[in-house]
């Protein structure tokens, strides 16, 4: 019998021993926090400069921009739960084959579903530091709940130490991405590659699946076509909670 399709994944799984995951905002857009780059997406906003949310030099000039737009971003977060997506992710861990995730998201939501290895290349909101001393401040610290409510009333947070501006953990244009060796590393060692909701055309993760070994396998998740569909052993053009349905794996 040949397998095709979701019967052909399945059976990956079940043969593999080294998983990775690399995702994009597709695995969270069923949670509420819209494809930056989506019809509802923070770049399509008309009343949004857009080139400039998110450019460093910009906001080293002048952060009120970002920190007027990005408490609407954040509370989406903070309302946000795991989908069936992230929760597949987290039962393939329990299971002994996931064993690392690499993701373009800043959102957080594979670590609030559970999961370990977490390898986020454009950073997370769970850090602030200063663009003057990088002085950090992380969720742990008192002074972090402080730092929302101001950004909340849209307000830019400056540094206690030397009153220069903070910025998020998270990567703007003009800077580089986190980690990119360490996710580089985990995708060499992998023997099956799952690619959920990225159109792999954002440099540098559209770069990742290239580095697989030659007898690792590519599975493509996402709902459209991406340059690497041509190279995967299995396309699905789906939406990652119906792929997880059909799978009956949760």
């Amino acid at each position: 019998m040949i397998l095709k399709g979701i019967d052909l994944f399945m059976d990956f799984i079940v043969k593999s021993h080294y998983i990775v995951a690399l995702t994009g905002a597709g695995i969270s857009t069923k949670a509420g926090v819209p494809d930056f780059r989506g019809p509802k997406g923070l770049y399509k906003r008309k009343d949004i400069p857009a080139d400039k949310l998110f450019d460093i030099n910009y906001f080293k000039e002048d952060p009120t921009l970002f920190y007027k737009h990005i408490s609407e971003l954040l509370n989406l977060f903070k309302k946000a739960k795991p989908t069936k997506g992230h929760l597949f992710l987290k039962r393939l861990e329990d299971l002994g084959k996931l064993k690392a995730i690499v993701t373009q998201n800043v959102d957080g939501l594979h670590k609030k579903a559970g999961n370990h290895n977490v390898i986020e290349i454009h950073g997370n909101f769970d850090k602030f530091y200063c663009i003057e001393c990088f002085n950090e401040i992380t969720s742990d610290d008192d002074m972090y709940g402080e730092i929302i409510k101001l950004i909340k009333k849209k307000g830019v947070p400056k540094c206690k130490k030397c009153k220069g501006t903070l910025k998020p953990n998270v990567v703007f244009f003009g800077e580089y991405v986190r980690d990119l060796e360490k996710a580089l590393t985990e995708i060499q060692k992998a023997d099956l590659l799952i690619t959920i909701g990225t159109s792999l055309t954002v440099y540098p993760a559209s770069t990742l699946p290239s580095y697989l070994n030659d007898e690792a396998k590519l599975v493509i998740i996402n709902e459209e076509e991406t340059p690497y569909d041509g190279k995967a052993k299995v396309v699905l053009h789906e939406d990652i909670d119906d792929v997880v349905d059909r799978l009956k794996i949760l």
